[in-house]
């Protein structure tokens, strides 16, 4: 058995340190409760979708990425369904930024992850190939997906696998 687990925002409070950062390098003044549309980071965030991909790109190679805190209860929740299922990432970052995401797992959740799956759904590249999540969750055989965004949700659910949401402003 199988779960598919988003990584952003389900297992580390990305937004929450993101923003943070944000608002110290280009003067915004956003706030969690502010996040409250998945669909326009770019508008929230006051910048066009190459500015904010750019953005979150040295972000995920800063050293405030390292200090991303997971999100509160996830540890336990995470150990606890690992005893039971096989847990594998599926996020929509980039396939370059596996290094950055296996040095956080490997700090924060050792062998709790068995696969990583990179969608390349966020600031993939030109060559870059893209993949759906329900596409990943069926190759996987995934039995329930996690995630923090509507549409990767209701992309997995209309392939047959339950999907769950966490309570976000967006």
């Amino acid at each position: 058995r199988t779960i598919a687990v988003d990584f952003d925002d389900v297992v580390l409070q990305f937004h929450t340190t993101f923003m943070v950062r944000h608002n110290q390098l280009y003067g915004t003044t956003l706030t969690y409760n502010d996040l409250n549309n998945y669909e326009q980071w770019e508008k929230i965030y006051g910048c066009d979708a190459a500015t904010m991909a750019k953005r979150a790109i040295d972000f995920y190679h800063s050293p405030d990425h390292d200090l991303i805190e997971p999100i509160p209860g996830a540890i336990g929740a995470i150990q606890a369904l690992a005893d039971d299922y096989n847990l594998e990432i599926v996020t929509s970052r980039p396939d370059f930024t596996e290094p950055i995401v296996r040095t956080w797992l490997d700090k924060n959740l050792p062998d709790a992850f068995r696969h990583i799956h990179f969608t390349n759904s966020f600031a993939g590249g030109p060559q870059t190939v893209r993949r759906k999540k329900s596409e990943v969750c069926l190759a996987i055989g995934a039995s329930v997906h996690i995630d923090d965004a509507l549409h990767h949700a209701v992309n997995v659910a209309t392939q047959g696998i339950p999907a769950l949401l966490p309570d976000h402003p967006w």
